[in-house]
């Protein structure tokens, strides 16, 4: 039996309401693999290629989920499998990462329920016809098993009963949290918000998993701390904690929001903000640790619970002038 990239343990379905897509707009410019970004750009994707399908028919449908980058860049592509009638196999159809597994069977996929994938699968989409589904699978971009979240719908594929999906990988989950794929010198040469929420949320794991002693790694490591971008912590009252930054002014390292947030933030409790709505990206001025200037930054603040009391954790990246 091929496993195909896929490990245990780590398989559950969430089950979703076909309304959130049903209505997706699909013009090509605004609906491409290059253009996900999010679960929900996903959800769109996959509805897109299902309408393709029923528009274009399988030949063409098939040609373009293979040839056409607005159906396949990097890690994200359209996958088909049939189900077949026994309810404990599919048959891929569309497998545009690697074509010579179509036809082949996915099979004896048990996960950490006990129970086999795939039969799960037929029984959740006999139930919906749609759906969401979380594992983990091989990264064509980078070919690491990695965690993977798809959304799903059930179709006919030339006659038979199959389902249409696409997922996209997730690094910031418990556990798959790993430094040579989220650290600071990749944010660092990468200064874009997803880069950096998927920084914030695998240093706000590190605080639950260790507690008040993963301040002095988040501090100091190398892995939290590059360039520009260094993690900071704070208590619920504003008070900083902690930060990775090496700025000194008249030799005193200053708060990230200052003494009183307040006052930073023209009155507003940001620190509130941030506590309230669990996550939110915040935009202030700070110094440049490199560079000493005072510099527009925009960061992006998680709440996680550490033992005893809840933690703002956050970084940032610091915007252009």
């Amino acid at each position: 039996m091929r496993s195909y990239g896929l490990t245990p343990p780590v398989f559950a379905l969430l089950l979703a309401p076909a309304s959130a897509a049903a209505s997706a707009p699909c013009a090509e410019k605004s609906v491409s693999a290059s253009a996900i970004r999010s679960v929900a750009d996903v959800e769109t994707f996959v509805q897109c290629a299902y309408e393709y399908v029923q528009e274009m028919g399988f030949e063409e449908a098939y040609r373009a989920f293979h040839q056409d980058a607005r159906w396949k860049g990097g890690q994200f592509y359209v996958f088909v499998d049939h189900l077949d009638a026994n309810g404990r196999q599919a048959r891929s159809a569309v497998y545009p990462p690697d074509p010579s597994l179509e036809g082949e069977f996915w099979d004896g996929l048990i996960d950490g329920f006990d129970t086999d994938f795939i039969v799960e699968f037929h029984r959740a989409l006999r139930i919906t016809g749609r759906g969401w589904l979380y594992y983990e699978f091989r990264n064509p971009e980078n070919g690491l098993t990695e965690p993977k979240a798809s959304y799903t719908i059930r179709l006919d594929w030339q006659g038979q009963p199959a389902y249409i999906g696409a997922g996209i990988y997730r690094r910031d989950f418990p556990g798959t949290c790993h430094a040579a794929q989220v650290n600071a010198a990749l944010v660092e040469a990468e200064q874009s918000m997803e880069r950096l929420q998927e920084f914030v949320r695998c240093a706000a794991l590190e605080i639950e998993s260790k507690g008040y002693f993963a301040a002095l790694l988040l501090r100091s490591d190398p892995r939290w701390r590059a360039g520009s971008i260094y993690v900071f912590g704070m208590d619920t009252m504003g008070n900083q904690l902690f930060s990775g930054r090496p700025l000194e002014i008249n030799g005193q390292r200053t708060a990230e929001w200052g003494r009183d947030p307040r006052v930073m933030f023209e009155g507003r409790d940001m620190v509130d903000v941030a506590e309230t709505f669990g996550e939110s990206t915040i935009y202030y001025q700070a110094n440049h640790p490199e560079t000493g200037r005072l510099q527009r930054k925009a960061a992006f603040v998680k709440r996680v619970s550490a033992p005893g009391a809840p933690l703002l954790i956050g970084a940032g990246i610091y915007l252009p002038d």
